[in-house]
């Protein structure tokens, strides 16, 4: 297959085209600028928005499939500024969908996010679950969902949406509760943070969520076209904290009372993930952390790009 990874430079964005390459696909990345992440990777430069541009890279490489992971990817940078998140997120995903319309391209698979749940209290989140967008990035997940189903009813497409939870790992360049830790463990520097402790997220680690993007490409007929993407567990900031400790028992981690600012989702039914593209992820959160511990040594002691 010869597949467009939008956001090729971004934390999923450039696992998956790590990935894919490995299992013998051509990949070609498309994003802002270049990034040494995917310096060994074919990239092309542009705007989501550039219709014509991204029709002539779909020209140039044949393209054949399209993981649209491109866009403003964070609830709180959504906030920032809601005007370039709705162009960039809502009008950068029609341009995709557009695009693959004209030139026959019917895989198309298309990262979504939990927070299109909103704040509820249920213990466990379904397909099912009432959506409840709360924040104008979760509105503009929303609508690319409502367009990928439009697009595969009116045009035969065959759109996939991944509902991820909180994604973390190396490469994160947004917000992280996981990162803001672990960085400060790995560089020797005791954490007292006057907040966090009574939030509760559903991680899932990069490269599980690299291999939910996977599965869902190779996946042939599915009779559902969104999919929850996680762990199936809700954990606490102070189990994380616990977590981080226990590989670097020498620092001090203290967090103080109170959430910071994410919405309270239950957690991830994946059953359907798991039946229709045969996806289950492959690290908990322990080993997650702990992998990604390692990664962070490397990029402290200077062996290679920092994340």
């Amino acid at each position: 297959m010869n597949v467009l990874v939008t956001g090729s430079s971004g934390l999923v964005g450039s696992a998956v085209m790590e990935l894919l390459s490995r299992e013998g696909h051509n990949v070609v990345g498309f994003d802002q600028k270049t990034s040494p992440l995917t310096e060994h990777f074919t990239v092309e430069t542009g705007d989501l928005c550039d219709f014509p541009r991204l029709v002539s890279i779909i020209q140039k490489h044949g393209i054949d499939a399209i993981v649209h992971s491109g866009g403003i990817s964070h609830p709180h940078a959504g906030e920032i500024s809601p005007y370039e998140t709705v162009r960039t997120n809502i009008v950068g995903t029609t341009t995709i969908l557009e695009a693959a319309k004209i030139f026959h391209i019917r895989k198309v698979v298309y990262l979504s996010s939990g927070a299109v749940y909103g704040n509820h209290a249920a213990a466990v989140t379904t397909l099912e679950s009432k959506v409840n967008p709360e924040n104008t990035y979760a509105v503009t997940k929303l609508t690319g969902e409502y367009l990928g189903e439009t697009y595969n009813r009116n045009y035969g497409m065959n759109v996939i949406s991944l509902r991820l939870a909180f994604v973390y790992g190396p490469y994160r360049f947004m917000p992280d509760p996981i990162k803001s830790l672990l960085e400060r463990a790995v560089n020797g520097i005791d954490v007292d943070d006057a907040k966090g402790a009574d939030q509760r997220l559903e991680f899932i680690y990069v490269k599980d969520a690299a291999l939910a993007v996977y599965q869902a490409l190779q996946a042939e007929t599915c009779s559902s076209s969104i999919f929850n993407i996680g762990t199936g567990v809700n954990t606490k900031m102070t189990e994380v904290a616990a977590i981080i400790k226990k590989l670097y028992p020498n620092r001090s981690i203290k967090l103080g009372s109170g959430d910071l600012g994410y919405d309270f989702i239950g957690a991830f039914d994946c059953g359907e993930a798991e039946r229709q593209l045969q996806f289950k992820a492959k690290y908990n959160l322990e080993d997650g952390i702990a992998d990604y511990a390692k990664y962070l040594e490397k990029a402290s002691s200077g062996q290679f790009e920092s994340v």
